[in-house]
């Protein structure tokens, strides 16, 4: 075996290591605390299905919440929850949560670090994943989070097809918003499409904007803001809708 051969067998044994022996932070239920931002896409019954809010995790291993769940195109805001969660040592476990008068809700979760959990919904019918992001502030209001933010969405219009926008938004100091998204919508390419609207967030991080495309119809999004405000979640309110996305820094 010459030494170029010996040295490409080192190589393979070292990359087949790397990804079948990860090495895990140390997690328990304390890794999870605080304030969360959150959004899970997927389907239900083969329908379009999106639900996003914000979550509280007490590090115990209880869980409290409000989110927004926009089921082919039929819409419930501001719905509060109940849960509980268990991380394992390995940062993997189990999530579930109960709306008021509603069904549990499970997941399987993987916590990256202590400020992201990815989230994969176990229920029967449902073919949903998501994430959850710290809020990483105490408090949010127009002066920590006005800039510049890259948004994307997607989802779909009932009865007309799945759509995915992206682009260039500036939340203003003022409330207003402008930008330029393209995308397509049921397969059509719809490019420089102009966006103008307003935004209001609370103290609690939570907020609503509302966003026109070249001067139109009117959408309505509920926001959470998270990530010490380099990321805000969006969720479409409007029925007939189940669009959702993220902005980020």
């Amino acid at each position: 075996m010459t030494a170029r051969t010996l040295a490409l067998c080192t190589l393979a044994v070292v990359a087949i290591a790397t990804f079948t022996s990860p090495v895990y932070a140390a997690c328990s239920n304390a890794t999870l605390k605080g304030n969360y931002g959150f959004l899970v896409s997927g389907t239900a019954s083969g329908n379009p299905l999106a639900f996003s809010g914000q979550i509280t995790a007490d590090g115990n291993g209880a869980l409290t919440g409000v989110n927004t769940v926009s089921n082919n195109g039929s819409v419930t805001a501001f719905q509060h929850f109940t849960g509980s969660y268990n991380l394992a040592a390995s940062c993997t476990g189990t999530a579930a949560f109960t709306p008021q008068g509603g069904v549990a809700r499970n997941f399987v979760l993987v916590s990256i670090s202590a400020g992201k959990v990815q989230m994969v919904e176990t229920d029967d019918g449902v073919a949903a994943s998501g994430f959850a992001q710290a809020q990483g502030v105490d408090h949010c209001s127009r002066a920590n989070v006005h800039g510049f933010y890259g948004m994307q969405q997607t989802g779909s219009v009932i009865g007309v097809g799945p759509l995915a926008f992206g682009g260039p938004v500036n939340l203003r100091a003022d409330g207003t918003l402008a930008g330029t998204l393209t995308g397509t919508l049921n397969g059509t390419v719809l490019t420089n499409q102009r966006v103008s609207g307003a935004y209001k967030i609370a103290p609690t991080c939570q907020g609503a904007a509302v966003i026109s495309l070249n001067g139109g119809q009117v959408a309505h999004f509920n926001i959470v803001v998270d990530n010490n405000a380099n990321q805000v979640v969006v969720i479409d309110g409007d029925s007939g809708t189940v669009i959702s996305g993220v902005l980020e820094r």
